[in-house]
This record gives structure tokens, C-alpha cells and sequence, in this order.
């Protein structure tokens, strides 16, 4: 599993209207957070928000986390940050609406050591995780394509609020380090001073405690920031709505490009932790033979369907589906995101899912074996 927290609303709700369709999780009684999970090709996804911010509060909330759902080997830190303009230096120059990916690791800046001769940080930077690096590579490997696959999924946003506000330029993604303290920056003296000391591309105030709460519980971290502003006496909101969707756009196409876990198929109350608080039931409280089936379990059937191979193949299920299930489900050529997409929709309409079967049926005749098999996937997925 990935877990991925928040800091504030905005941002949450950023993160659930890239995830698509997500459940409430409860968690133990002795955990005061609130969950919800999304299936998706590289495994459940759980995500949860602050209650207020900081690092403390981020390291208590990294630690219910992973004690609620001891399946978690990574957690992603995703929201906004102020970014650091270098005017001078167009390679890192930072600008409103940018993603900053933490690739160089976190610094927890105020963690120091004060002499007569100055101030020096102590401890090392706090590494990224190996896994979702891999993730961030094949990300930089098609920007140099010119594909932006992130950039997709911000639109349309949960709202107008989310909208970006004009800018003279396309967003962009920096990699490298970020750093993470517990001042809220208005001064862009103090910033710069941070960011050369540092080499540092954003600055925020929630990284270094879940950093330090996932490696203490030997799980993986990386921070994906959207720049909101730039820590100086003209700092204002306008800009976070569309900063918290572009790093939560960012990590979806991130979540996206990971290959599948060991239990990516498995079901969301056999994967949430053995407590029997968690999603209702306890693991292995009843037989695989017989439990409801997930959303990763009717992609998996779904992939089996001739009709649903190839990008030209759903196109014309598309159309044949019509509005508004068409205009929902996201293109892709690759098969699972695809048909992950267009399973979500059709699974939030009353109808959605038998009506993909009719169209199925229609394309390959009612005694197409795969269709058969896909439809008594979806019966166990309602039940």
C-alpha cells in the first residue's frame, strides 16, 4: 500500500478528486484520524489529512498511519510550499503553480546546531524513497518527450476555485531538495538566506516530521510540493487551490507509472490491517472463494474482454456507453489505467456497470465467455 497525507483541505481535497473513487476506511478506536482508500494499478491508496499543521503534527499523523495500516511501505507528503525564484538561473528559477519534487531528499532546517561561529544543520538530508524514485524518473523520461501526463490531470478541477490563475508560462516540475522547518516564511531575506544555505527549491513546514516518522518505521517518503507563493511580504492564498491540484495531479501520474504490488489485486479489507476495525471486517474474515470483489478485481476481469484492448477498442465502447459515462472515463493507451478509469465511472452510476456488460454483449454476443466472466465480477462486487 501507499499511504499519502495532507496537510490542509485544499490540498485534500486536491488528492481525492485525482485519486476518482474513494471510500471512507475506519480506523481503530485509538486512532483520531480520518481515512479514505482508492484502488488503483500500483495497489490501495490511503490518504488522510492533518489536523493542524507542522511537523509534529505530520509526525503524529505519519505514525497513526502506518500503525492503522501496516501494509504501507510508502508514504508520499503532497500539498504546497512556498517556491524559491532564481530569476538569474532559468534552470531553477521556481514560479506560481510549479511542482517541486523532493528527488534530493528533505532538510530539516531548523533542526541545527547554533555556535559563536554561525549555524550548521544537523543530521543528513532525509533520502527519497527508491520505489516512487523509479516512478519519478519515468516521469522526467517523458517530459523529455514533451509528455506531461500530470498536466492532464488537473483538468477539469474539483471546482473553479482550483483553476489556474493566469500565468506567463506553463507550469513546470524541479527536482531536488526541499526543506521543511516550523516558520511560515514572509520575508524573502530569510528565504533566500534558507535556500543558499540549503540549495534548497521550496521550503515547508510538514516534511521533515513525516520523513523522519516513515524512516523510523523503515518505510520510504517523497514530498511533492505545488508552489502557492513565495515566502515574502506579498504572500497571499490566491494561488493554493491550483498549486495543491498540481502536485496532487502529479502524484497520480506518479502512482500511475508504478508497476503493480504483489497484492495489487487483492481486496481493500484484506490489505487495511488486521485490526477488525479497519473497513468493517478483519483479514481473512471470509474466504477469497466468497468475499466481494474489489475495483482492481474487475479491471482484472475486464482485461480479458477482446472489446477492451486496445485505445480504438474503447473508443467505441465509449460511444456505444454515450454520455455522460464518454466524457468521464480519462484516455489511455496503456490498458489498465484505462479500464481502471472507465470501471470507476461506470461503477458510480446505478446503471453504469450493467450497461457496459449490454455493450459488451452487443460487440462480442451474450455467449462471449470473458463477458460472462466480467459479469459475474461485477454481481460480486456489488454484493
Amino acid at each position: 500500500m501507499i499511504g499519502v497525507i495532507t496537510a490542509l483541505p485544499v490540498e485534500s481535497v486536491a488528492v481525492r478528486h485525482v485519486l476518482g473513487e474513494v471510500r471512507s476506511v475506519r480506523p481503530p478506536a485509538d486512532d483520531p484520524h480520518q481515512y479514505v482508500q482508492a484502488e488503483l494499478p500500483c495497489g490501495p491508496v490511503v490518504t488522510t489529512v492533518l489536523t493542524t499543521t507542522g511537523n509534529s503534527a505530520a509526525a503524529h499523523a505519519c505514525a497513526h498511519l502506518l500503525r492503522s495500516f501496516p501494509r504501507i511501505d510508502t508514504v508520499i507528503m503532497c500539498g504546497i510550499a512556498l517556491g524559491v525564484p532564481r530569476r538569474d538561473d532559468p534552470e531553477r528559477d521556481v514560479r506560481l503553480g510549479d511542482v517541486v519534487v523532493g528527488s534530493a531528499g528533505v532538510v530539516h532546517y531548523s533542526h541545527v546546531r547554533v555556535t559563536d561561529e554561525g549555524v550548521s544543520t544537523r543530521g543528513s538530508t532525509l533520502v527519497a524513497a527508491p520505489r516512487l524514485l523509479r516512478g519519478v524518473n519515468e516521469l522526467r523520461a517523458a517530459s523529455l518527450r514533451d509528455d506531461h501526463p500530470w498536466r492532464d490531470l488537473t483538468s477539469p478541477p474539483p471546482s473553479p476555485r482550483y483553476e489556474r490563475p493566469p500565468a506567463e508560462r506553463d507550469a513546470q516540475v524541479f527536482h531536488g531538495r526541499i526543506g521543511s522547518g516550523d516558520e511560515l516564511l514572509r520575508s524573502a531575506r530569510r528565504r533566500d538566506e534558507l535556500a543558499r544555505r540549503e540549495d534548497l527549491l521550496a521550503i515547508e513546514m510538514e516534511a521533515a516530521g513525516v520523513a523522519v516518522g516513515a524512516a523510523l518505521d523503515g518505510r520510504g517518503c517523497l514530498t511533492v510540493r505545488g508552489v502557492s507563493d513565495y515566502g515574502d511580504a506579498a504572500k497571499s492564498d490566491l494561488w493554493q487551490p491550483a498549486a495543491s491540484l498540481a502536485a496532487a495531479a502529479y502524484v497520480r501520474a506518479l502512482l500511475d507509472v508504478l508497476p503493480p504490488s504483489a497484492g495489487a489485486a487483492t481486496d481493500a479489507t484484506d490489505v487495511a490491517g488486521s485490526s477488525p476495525n479497519l473497513a468493517g471486517s478483519s483479514a481473512g474474515s471470509v474466504g477469497t472463494e466468497h468475499r466481494p470483489l474489489s475495483l482492481l478485481d474487475l479491471v482484472a476481469a475486464m482485461e480479458r474482454v477482446s472489446s477492451l484492448q486496445t485505445p480504438q477498442d474503447r473508443d467505441d465502447v465509449l460511444r456505444l456507453l454515450g454520455p455522460p459515462v464518454e466524457s468521464l472515463v480519462r484516455r489511455d493507451a496503456r490498458t489498465r489505467p484505462a479500464l481502471l478509469s472507465l470501471a470507476s465511472v461506470c461503477g458510480g452510476y446505478p446503471s453504469g456497470l450493467a450497461d457496459l456488460v449490454n455493450v459488451l454483449e452487443r460487440l462480442e454476443g451474450a455467449d462471449s465467455s470473458p463477458v460472462r466472466a466480467l459479469a459475474d465480477a461485477i454481481e460480486r462486487y456489488r454484493s
